[in-house]
């Protein structure tokens, strides 16, 4: 795996306006994949992961929208198995190295944590919901 834009301290770089490094794998050159109009191995792949990404959105709204709890649960496996089936794709595209990700600074996410600590400390002691 290999990051870009690390900082000479170790970490990344916190000043506004820095691009997030991409966590990718490198790829080999004979992976590389010719420019043609024909669909190669990465566009199947990628074809793959968008439906699968397709298809567990809309099995999220039939699983929660499902009245009948024999169809729920019916659904749900489904939705699972679509999960997995996705986080395979994703797995193999990114060892290729044909998928990367952008990593987040640390602190957007430590924004994003004191965020959500205070909607926590607006539902402490309030009755929850358990079925």
């Amino acid at each position: 795996m290999q990051f870009r834009q690390q900082g000479t301290s170790g970490g990344f770089p916190s000043y506004p306006g820095a691009q997030a490094p991409t966590i990718k794998n490198p790829q080999p050159s004979a992976m590389q994949q010719p420019k043609t109009p024909a669909l190669n191995d990465r566009d199947r792949l990628n074809d793959m992961l968008l439906t699968e990404k397709y298809l567990t959105d809309g099995l999220n709204v039939f699983a929660r929208e499902a009245s009948h709890q024999a169809l729920h649960r019916d659904v749900m496996q489904i939705l699972n198995q679509t999960h997995h089936a996705a986080r395979e794709l994703f797995n193999l595209m990114f060892e290729k190295g044909w998928y990367s990700t952008q990593a987040e600074q640390p602190s957007h996410i430590a924004q994003q944590q004191q965020k959500f600590a205070g909607y926590q400390s607006q539902f402490a002691g309030q009755p929850t919901f358990r079925p």
